[in-house]
């Protein structure tokens, strides 16, 4: 059980699964396009910024290690530093993603 004593519905524990699902396949999307054609990580780029602030929002909540990575691929920084962010943001999704498995599997 949680700490909080609460058990992980099993609702919450395949939602949970399919959250993850999703941003391993984003992550490994987003890897595709880098190496292929990177001009489109800055056509995806655009496209969330060109979208009405509140929709734009919505989209950043959703889906927010995918879009920290897009704004720091567009940052200004060195070729390393980008790499090394983005390194920096998988890293912080996968963590996240393995505690709360972790979580569940002692639920």
């Amino acid at each position: 059980m949680p700490a909080t004593g609460r058990r992980v519905s099993r609702a919450e524990a395949g939602l949970t699964r399919w959250a993850a699902l999703v941003f391993v396949i984003l992550w490994v999307g987003f890897a595709i396009v880098l190496a292929w054609d990177e001009s489109k990580l800055d056509d995806l780029w655009q496209w969330v910024r060109d979208l009405p602030l509140g929709v734009e929002l919505v989209v950043w909540a959703l889906f927010l290690p995918i879009t920290v990575g897009l704004w720091i691929w567009q940052a200004d920084w060195s070729q390393l530093a980008r790499l090394a962010g983005l390194g920096a943001i998988i890293a912080w999704t996968l963590a996240s993603l393995s505690s709360l498995s972790k979580l569940l599997r002692r639920s």
